[in-house]
């Protein structure tokens, strides 16, 4: 939808394109005086039972300093497992 090729906005030849870190999309790929559709793309909801734990954990961080630098993690199952029993084993 960039007349200008990837990552290049059609009104600053040679001026790298502005994504929205939101949603990764251009103003170009939007607005049809730039070559775009507004219908560009849908927006839709879905679930992620990933996201969901990862909040659920989350809410466990302590606040301050405690919690300074601490992030919540995914691991498969089969790893989590592992990592417990090296744990225990040490």
């Amino acid at each position: 939808m960039d007349p200008e090729g990837p990552g290049r906005s059609p009104r600053l030849p040679g001026v790298p394109a502005t994504l929205c870190p939101q949603c990764g999309t251009r103003e170009s790929e939007w607005d049809p005086d730039l070559g775009g559709d507004p219908y560009a793309c849908i927006a839709s909801t879905r679930k992620c039972f990933g996201c969901e734990e990862i909040g659920r954990q989350h809410q466990h961080i302590p606040d301050g300093a405690a919690g300074a630098g601490m992030k919540v993690v995914l691991f498969p199952a089969s790893v989590a497992a592992a990592i417990d029993v090296q744990q225990h084993l040490a």
